[in-house]
């Protein structure tokens, strides 16, 4: 019988929700930090995070470099084309 963190009700049912007070029960709120957590960790925040974390950041940046789609190291590339040639331009 799961039993409600926030009002203490105790259910029969095996619901995701308190019919209370609408609290979620605990293998929710765990699979739902679970997706957080997972989804976070593919942002770019989330990626850098990693790569300042390992012990070898060169290593950890050439993996995330080979993880990348063809798409985005064409997006990347012409980024940084586009900048040298500014800065050529100025030069």
């Amino acid at each position: 019988m799961p039993i409600c963190p926030t009002c203490g009700f105790v259910n029969v049912k095996t619901e995701m929700r308190c019919p209370e007070c609408g609290g979620f029960y605990s293998k929710a709120v765990e699979l739902i930090d679970q997706a957080a957590a997972e989804e976070a960790a593919q942002t770019f925040a989330g990626r850098c995070r990693r790569i300042v974390a390992s012990g070898h950041i060169r290593q950890a940046l050439l993996a995330e470099w080979q993880a990348l789609p063809g798409q985005a190291k064409f997006s990347l590339w012409v980024i940084f084309v586009f900048v040298f040639a500014l800065v050529a331009s100025v030069l």
